[in-house]
């Protein structure tokens, strides 16, 4: 589960900041403005009642997901968003080219405002962690953020100006920050639709002797939530996927059809790089979700 992920790495880092990579290249005025980012990653991932989407359930949501024509549509959506808590973390997995890649989404609402952040990690490599953090005004108004730790080195890789490099950076981290939201969005849509095509149980997070070992050890805050709920598909989900299967052409239609996918980083031998947005699947182009460049609507601010 990439929470439990989330929360070891952010906890190593607080009790051992030599252990911070980003930290640890800093000046000395940084460092605590670091330490004090980690921490508030940290509370929220353990502050947020934790979701995970099932597979089959993400599908189901990527035939119906909302359309998204400009950046400016996601403070409205965010601030529609049936929350079921004021901090939720959603999580799921998905296939990114060859790779397995797995996204978890720390949504926080708190005095009238709320709070979104992303962290991704492809399968077999490190945690990435937030590159943009995105507020939503009481007015649906969005202020987005680059962090100022994580996105310089991603920043340097491109030509121009430094305004023209951030317009840049901004344009092509954004939809995957995007998409994770779409999707978790989606799922709280669905589970708060009365008979709707998703269900939501709950399951323990912890095995018992892995709890006990972490109150021992004092790794588990008081207030924690001990448990994960499961977004899964039932049976007025199967009979839509199954819909959609059959008008796609067979079993599996629903992740098999063409469709736009967003801009993804991916391992090279020289290092990360980005894979512009492309067209993956078979057949017409499902033109469901759009996201434009945010660089062009958005002002980042320093």
């Amino acid at each position: 589960m990439l929470l439990k992920m989330v929360r070891e790495i952010y906890d190593r880092h607080l009790a051992d900041p030599a252990s911070d990579p980003f930290l640890m290249k800093l000046h000395s005025d940084d460092q605590e403005e670091r330490y004090r980012r980690v921490k508030m990653v940290r509370d929220l991932a353990y502050r947020a009642k934790p979701f995970v989407i099932e597979p089959a359930a993400l599908d189901l949501i990527a035939t119906v997901q909302t359309g998204v024509k400009l950046v400016e549509d996601f403070g409205p959506l965010l601030l529609e968003a049936p929350l079921p808590f004021d901090s939720v973390w959603m999580e799921f997995e998905e296939d990114i080219g060859e790779t397995r890649s797995q996204s978890g989404v720390l949504i926080q609402k708190v005095v009238g405002k709320i709070l979104v952040c992303s962290l991704h990690r492809p399968s077999g490599e490190p945690l990435i962690e937030p590159l943009l953090f995105l507020t939503v005004d009481a007015d649906g108004k969005l202020d987005m953020r680059a962090d100022p730790f994580t996105s310089p080195r991603f920043i340097s890789k491109y030509e121009g100006t430094q305004d023209e490099r951030v317009s840049q950076f901004f344009g092509e981290a954004f939809p995957q920050t995007g998409w994770a939201i779409l999707n978790a969005v989606g799922a709280m849509h669905l589970i708060a639709a009365k008979g709707g095509p998703l269900d939501a149980n709950d399951e323990p997070m912890f095995s018992r002797p892995e709890r006990r070992r972490m109150e021992r050890a004092g790794a588990l805050p008081v207030g924690a939530p001990p448990v994960v709920t499961r977004i899964r598909v039932n049976v007025q989900g199967r009979l839509h996927l199954q819909a959609v299967d059959d008008e796609e052409g067979g079993v599996g239609g629903a992740r098999r059809r063409a469709h736009r996918v967003r801009g993804h980083y991916m391992r090279t031998a020289k290092g990360a790089s980005w894979r512009k947005a492309h067209v993956r699947g078979l057949g017409p182009v499902n033109e469901t979700v759009r996201v434009v460049e945010a660089g062009t609507v958005v002002h980042p601010s320093d």
